[in-house]
């Protein structure tokens, strides 16, 4: 009789799942545009920040390379800008202390100093300006290249596809490690915490990394305990039990 209800009590707190990658990635458009590049060569493969996707990026390209272009003429304008600010500058502190110059001689040259220090400013916010237009169209490359790092289970679209924002490009994994999800019942939160976690009999590798401390709205009486490690095959189904050493 101890046997049997032993027996009972493993089976009724032993508990199921099946072996999930530790993220899943649903790539999605970040900008309209029509596909030039699917990398579906690369399906099935671990890859490290690889060019999966790219969408039409021509007209951007071209004008940051005008821009690129704009700013490096500009610094050369601020250059020589700041070296006439600063003569004009030496050249009216000159003219302020001499009693031999009239007030409106002064004045010409401090107006003139002035007017060359707000054509300086005005070149600087014009180069700020680039600078951003700048990063706005490297965002936009940005979107228009997309690259991925993790297991790439799927590429979506074709060359020639259309896309416009939100349309799902490609799926990936995390698959560094391995991820269970569990139900326990309320009351049985506390009993698992600060136990080792054995996979089919065996001790592993897993830890409990979260509890969810809201009641799954299918499993009502119990918390999803999410548990990671490594070591397992994706997609079995195996037993997961909490032991105390």
């Amino acid at each position: 009789m101890k046997y049997l209800l032993f027996f009972i009590s493993v089976v009724l707190f032993a508990y199921e799942a099946k072996v999930e990658p530790l993220h899943t990635y649903h790539i999605k458009a970040a900008i309209n545009g029509v596909v030039v590049k699917s990398a579906k060569n690369l399906e099935g493969e671990n890859i490290s920040n690889k060019l999966i996707i790219r969408l039409d990026d021509g007209v951007e390209k071209n004008e940051l390379k005008n821009i690129q272009n704009q700013i490096k003429i500009l610094k050369e304008q601020i250059k020589n800008q700041e070296e006439i600010v600063n003569r004009k500058k030496e050249l009216y502190d000159k003219y302020k202390n001499l009693k031999s110059k009239s007030v409106e001689q002064k004045d010409i040259k401090f107006f003139d100093y002035i007017a060359s220090k707000n054509q300086l400013l005005n070149l600087k916010n014009q180069l700020n300006s680039l600078y951003t237009q700048k990063a706005k169209i490297k965002d936009i490359l940005d979107k228009k290249n997309i690259k991925f790092n993790g297991y790439l289970y799927s590429v979506l679209v074709e060359p020639g596809d259309y896309v416009n924002i939100g349309r799902d490009l490609a799926l990936g994994y995390d698959i560094s490690k391995q991820k269970l999800d569990i139900y326990v019942p309320i009351e049985k939160i506390n009993e698992i915490k600060n136990k080792n976690v054995y996979i089919d009999g065996k001790k592993s590798n897993f830890k409990i990394n979260k509890i969810f401390k809201i009641t799954d709205t299918k499993y009502i009486t119990s918390y999803k305990v999410e548990l990671i490690g490594n070591g397992l095959k994706f997609g079995e189904v195996v037993k997961i039990d909490f032991k105390k050493e």
